[in-house]
């Protein structure tokens, strides 16, 4: 990576499950000393325009990116958008269609809620009002913010992660097809954070071989507040699969102190960045 030029390809504003504006987020990652910096929110584009405005001003290179939900042997997986051209009329569409599986989820979760004796219909309503996609990240705030439990990792513990009795998997396209919007948005494709993954050795190795086989280009080496044997792990996935590699915070919220934006995203010198395409 280029001494003088910090990178960090993957966050998100409050288009989606962040909590900042893409202008306030562009500001903060200025003042972090940010030189290149890509907003990743999940299946919407809606703060690109908005983030290219404050980055301009702020001298910040903004890539335009997101990250798209998609599915692989009934797995949820993401998959980073990079470089993407936001204005073209398929990736609209298609993007209207992962809004749809999003709000339907949601439906179907706060109905749940319901049956549980929570107010689900007020909870709908609350993430409804929020801008952007809704997320479970909206609605657990919205549980803490009605009193129905302290903290938002209660709500997932206790209510919204897998297994748990208010779960609905959502119906993600599969990752090939995930990896071809990328790729007709003009974008790059890149598997993100590959740790976090509830997959066996020979499950992620096969997923990655779907993902280079489907034209997927890039993995996430660097990721949120991993620690170094994650880092070299992602690593030598990359090498053996022929991936570059890229970095990112996966930033979400300031009063989330351990991973700021920027955090010690250093790309191993082995590992081909997926920004040098871009003279970067």
């Amino acid at each position: 990576m280029t001494e003088a030029l910090t990178i960090d390809l993957h966050t998100h504003s409050n288009r989606s499950d962040g909590s900042l504006s893409p202008g306030d987020l562009v500001a903060r990652a200025a003042a972090a000393g940010i030189g290149v910096l890509a907003l990743t929110d999940h299946d919407t584009t809606a703060g690109l325009d908005e983030a290219g405005g404050a980055a301009a001003m702020a001298g910040i290179r903004l890539v335009p990116g997101i990250e798209l939900s998609a599915s692989w042997r009934a797995q949820a997986i993401h998959i980073l958008g990079l470089w993407i051209d936001p204005a073209g009329a398929p990736l609209r569409a298609r993007l209207e269609s992962q809004d749809s599986r999003r709000r339907l989820r949601m439906r179907r979760i706060c109905a749940r809620l319901g049956t549980l004796g929570l107010p689900g219909a007020e909870l709908l309503a609350a993430v409804e009002t929020q801008p952007g996609v809704p997320t479970r990240a909206h609605l657990a705030a919205a549980m803490v913010s009605g009193g129905h439990v302290g903290r938002t990792d209660e709500a997932f513990r206790k209510y919204l992660g897998k297994g748990r009795p208010a779960h609905f998997a959502a119906d993600w396209p599969p990752l090939a097809e995930i990896v071809t919007w990328v790729r007709e948005a003009g974008g790059i494709a890149c598997l993100a954070h590959p740790a976090r993954y509830a997959l066996s050795k020979g499950a992620r190795r096969q997923m990655l071989t779907d993902f280079a086989a489907a034209g997927g280009t890039a993995l996430e080496v660097v990721t949120g507040a991993n620690g170094a044997q994650h880092v070299e792990a992602a690593a030598m996935l990359a090498a053996n699969f022929g991936l570059m590699g890229s970095v990112g915070s996966d930033f979400h919220d300031p009063r989330q102190t351990w991973n700021p934006l920027g955090r010690s995203l250093k790309l191993p010198d082995r590992v081909v960045p997926v920004w040098r395409a871009y003279g970067l």
